[in-house]
């Protein structure tokens, strides 16, 4: 550092610092199909059944929207705020209320139907969300980058318009730095989150399987 500003070697390192988490996902995961996609989890786009379910047949069961008990189970417990454990206890509860129901194994099985649905759902726009935050970081990467290879022509101890446009340059390097370190610490828990969707609904096809 000189007199509290960034010279140009150490904004180029820093560069390569942001250019380098950035390069991560990539070098620990398969490369993914979308170029947006910032997380090193693979992404899958939608949860087939096949992956979670060896019950009846979903096609043969009619729609889960039209029985008002599996639907209003289904918006009770899709929302990513809903625990598995607590998930759990209402699929046991609901399968203990219809367990006389000549029914039985067509309802349950809608309930399935229903939760891979609304899961795909609510991944679905978790997985918009993380693009968008993944085109965020090109983006200010691109920005500082730009910035640092404007600071390598500007001599540190420039006087008049050039030292303006340096104090310039070093500030918007720091702000951009720090709103992409700031956005990547954030993406870490958020990347979870698709894969603990997953996650739940396989703990939910399970739990709907041993109460056929």
């Amino acid at each position: 550092m000189q007199d509290g500003k960034m010279i140009p070697r150490e904004a180029a390192a820093a560069v390569l610092v942001l250019i380098g988490i950035l390069a991560v996902p990539a070098l620990a995961a398969p490369p993914p199909t979308d170029p947006d996609w910032p997380c090193q989890q693979r992404l899958v786009p939608e949860l087939g059944a096949g992956a979670f379910w060896t019950g009846p047949p979903l096609d043969g069961a009619g729609d889960w929207k039209a029985e008002p008990r599996v639907s209003e189970l289904v918006d009770r417990l899709s929302p990513r705020t809903v625990a598995a454990e607590d998930g759990v206890v209402a699929i046991g509860a609901f399968a203990d209320a219809i367990a006389a129901d000549p029914d039985r194994k067509r309802l349950l099985t809608l309930l399935f139907a229903g939760l891979l649905a609304e899961t795909n759902q609510e991944r679905s726009d978790v997985i918009t969300r993380l693009k968008e935050l993944g085109k965020r970081q090109h983006d200010l990467a691109d920005i500082a980058s730009h910035a640092s290879e404007e600071l390598q022509h500007i001599p540190a101890d420039a006087t008049g318009d050039a030292a303006a446009k340096r104090t310039d340059l070093e500030q918007r390097f720091q702000f951009v730095t720090q709103a992409f370190q700031n956005t990547q610490r954030t993406m870490r828990y958020a990347c979870e989150a698709p894969t603990r969707l997953e996650a739940r609904l396989g703990r939910y096809a399970q739990a709907i399987q041993s109460r056929l």
